[in-house]
């Protein structure tokens, strides 16, 4: 009897066992290949073709001074488009009490005090423009929580928690964010979740009060604010995020967000139906970022497999038209690329790891909740493959990371849709930014990080070893800038030179990097007139060349930051993708310009030797910085000097010194029929 139940208790924990473990990796839900995705159709929307000495006229949105301070040859403007305030759901719980208003006050050179250890802090030099971008999926929770009195919800247990803060509180709103099918909490959002609603357009107003309130309109233009948000969807923390910046204050009603809108497709046609299309002033553009932990995923060309041909050529069209940008650097790691992988032919290249989140051979915890029963595992970080593609949801799934989650690779990629017929969908040009979750955008200075979340805000907790999720602690950097060229500060100048990728990021510093395609006759550099020339005979960064251009030569030239604490130029290199006659994917990495001892300037000539006009390629100039020391170093040093040891956690594995970089928007050579493609400056 007894040997009778315990093989019965055996054969039942075999059969537990085999359900968990199909219950572990089989997908909750599958997606809907069904959806009707609609091209856009707005003349906003068009593509442009660049011709050699064309730069479109400056018009104006909105009502507004013109700036005193005037550029026709363009002038570096430096901001921050991706800050967190008190409004998102992942930085009140925590203690951000900055909000939009602050932030804003921050970024024109104000103080703010830091949560946690209440520290006040400044920027070194005021910014130029900024964007708050708070996540807007938990816009009505929040308020909701915050406000005594506004809405039942308010005294729910889910906002009690929520005020009390800590890793509960955290993740109270923000796992809506790790979902395929995400749903908001009835206690809190009320009947058909109308109360969630209602709140998040007050929260939609004050954004863009605030922004309308810290904008320059006067003369001096000094100040440019702009309207956004981040759509923050990340099944399992894969990051899928985006930022969207209006070229000015005439903007939807609602904002859009992962809840309601589930799919890329359906937030990129929002965008088109509601403001590109809905009003006669509005203007959007969506930036990815930290495509560096999307796990196969941010820049996926497999995202609509299944669905029908129009709708995935619709969907690629889409992304072409609004993912103007993307940020290639960021407080969590930089997303320029990887080495390690098999599928991009090159030589190593040593600036790949520098802020490096993910690499390949490394160990790290992840979680996964697209499956019935939740689970957390260690992976070891390998290149996906295609048997990593969940054919239910077409996600990447498993202890993997793409080429294509980094923007040489996914540039790479679109090339390869384009030289089989297709449509290239990933035509970005990028920024840097800092993804501050305590109001400090723009503070990227590697002396005095005083980190971007609150856990960070003491050098204990900066120092800290990562875990599991957001808290990347001492792999965390001080972030990037945004840099722009454009003929003045304002808001329609800026945004007309992101939307035609005119724009460049940085990993904080203020380095000013130019970048130029042309058939220029004889040395560019030198020359008195030498910018009046790169403009008046090529293209600047940013531009997508047509067939034929042949002897085509670059003008690579790049400034240091004039600010103390920044050094000076160590080199200038020019890197090409391309696509060889074989179909293989394949990078060089060329130094065009060298200074041993460090220089103020550097400028160069270079003429690809193996330049085809008729392969599909794209060339982009970085800029390095002579190495200084990382904030960790540098900070532990100094604490030490005051005191008898070093503070707990700086004895760790970041290296002590580090490149400060810049990286301008590619040229594409795009070998396709140029007659198809419309010259439509917007």
């Amino acid at each position: 009897m007894k040997r009778r139940i315990g093989l019965g208790l055996l054969m039942f924990l075999v059969v537990l066992c085999a359900v968990l473990a199909w219950a572990m990796n089989t997908t909750r839900y599958e997606i809907d290949r069904s959806e009707i995705v609609i091209a856009p159709s707005s003349p906003k929307s068009m593509p442009e073709i660049y011709q050699f000495g064309v730069q479109p006229a400056l018009t104006y949105s909105e009502q507004r001074a013109p700036c005193r301070a005037r550029n026709p040859l363009k002038t570096a403007f430096f901001g921050d488009l991706h800050i967190h305030t008190g409004f998102s759901a992942d930085a009140y719980p925590e203690g951000t009490r900055a909000f939009p208003a602050e932030a804003y006050a921050f970024a024109r050179g104000g103080r703010l005090a830091l949560p946690v250890t209440g520290e006040e802090v400044q920027l070194d030099r005021p910014l130029d423009f900024a964007a708050v971008t708070d996540h807007s999926e938990s816009f009505g929770e929040g308020y909701i929580c915050r406000t005594e009195g506004a809405f039942a919800g308010y005294d729910a247990n889910e906002c009690r928690t929520f005020r009390k803060g800590g890793e509960a509180a955290l993740r109270m709103f923000t796992t809506v964010h790790a979902g395929l099918r995400p749903k908001r909490k009835s206690a809190v959002c009320g009947a058909d979740d109308a109360d969630c609603h209602e709140a998040a357009k007050r929260v939609w107003q004050a954004t863009i009060a605030a922004a309308e309130e810290a904008y320059d309109r006067s003369a001096a233009c000094a100040f440019t604010s702009f309207v956004g948000y981040e759509y923050t969807r990340s099944p399992s923390g894969m990051h899928m995020h985006r930022n969207t910046i209006f070229r000015n204050a005439d903007v939807p009603d609602v904002p859009g967000n992962f809840v309601d809108y589930p799919t890329l497709p359906s937030l990129l046609q929002k965008l088109e139906t509601e403001c590109r299309l809905g009003r006669e002033a509005c203007d959007v553009i969506s930036i990815p970022h930290n495509s560096n932990v999307s796990s196969g995923n941010g820049f996926n060309a497999r995202s609509l497999a299944g669905f029908s041909e129009d709708a995935q050529a619709a969907h690629r069209l889409q992304r072409r038209a609004y993912d103007r940008l993307m940020e290639i650097t960021q407080h969590k790691g930089t997303s320029e690329c990887i080495n390690g992988v098999g599928s991009v032919l090159g030589a190593v290249d040593e600036y790949c790891d520098v802020e490096a989140i993910r690499v390949i051979g490394e160990r790290e915890r992840a979680f996964d909740l697209t499956s019935w029963i939740p689970r957390v595992y260690t992976q070891t970080i390998r290149e996906c493959t295609e048997d990593d593609i969940d054919p239910k949801d077409n996600l990447y799934k498993g202890p993997c990371v793409a080429a294509h989650d980094f923007a040489r690779g996914a540039w790479l990629s679109g090339l390869e849709d384009e030289a089989e017929g297709g449509i290239n969908p990933f035509e970005m040009g990028v920024i840097g930014s800092t993804d501050s979750h305590v109001g400090t955008g723009g503070n990227t200075g590697e002396h005095n990080f005083p980190g971007h979340i609150a856990h960070e805000t003491d050098l204990e907790g900066r120092l800290g070893a990562p875990k599991l999720g957001r808290h990347n602690r001492i792999e965390a950097n001080p972030g990037g800038l945004a840099g722009v060229w454009a003929v003045e500060n304002s808001r329609d100048a800026l945004f007309q030179s992101m939307k035609r990728r005119e724009a460049f990021a940085t990993s904080g510093t203020r380095i000013a990097p130019r970048f130029f395609a042309g058939v220029y006759e004889g040395e560019v550099c030198g020359a008195a007139d030498w910018l009046e020339t790169a403009y008046a005979q090529g293209v600047p960064m940013g531009a997508r060349l047509p067939a034929g251009v042949e002897g085509l030569r670059f003008v690579a030239q790049a400034r240091r930051d004039e600010a103390e604490t920044a050094n000076p130029l160590e080199a200038l290199q020019i890197v090409k993708g391309w696509i060889d006659e074989d179909g293989q994917k394949r990078f060089l990495v060329t130094d065009v310009a060298k200074a041993e001892t460090g220089a103020d300037e550097l400028c160069a000539m270079y003429q690809d030797p193996d330049y085809d006009p008729l392969v599909h390629a794209y060339y982009y100039l970085r800029v390095v910085e002579m190495p200084t020391a990382r904030w960790s170093a540098h900070q532990c040093g100094l604490a030490a000097d005051g005191q008898a040891g070093a503070p707990e956690g700086c004895e760790n594995d970041a290296p002590e010194m580090i490149n400060e970089f810049a990286w301008t928007s590619p040229i594409w050579i795009t070998p396709a029929d140029a007659d198809a493609l419309p010259v439509t400056p917007q």
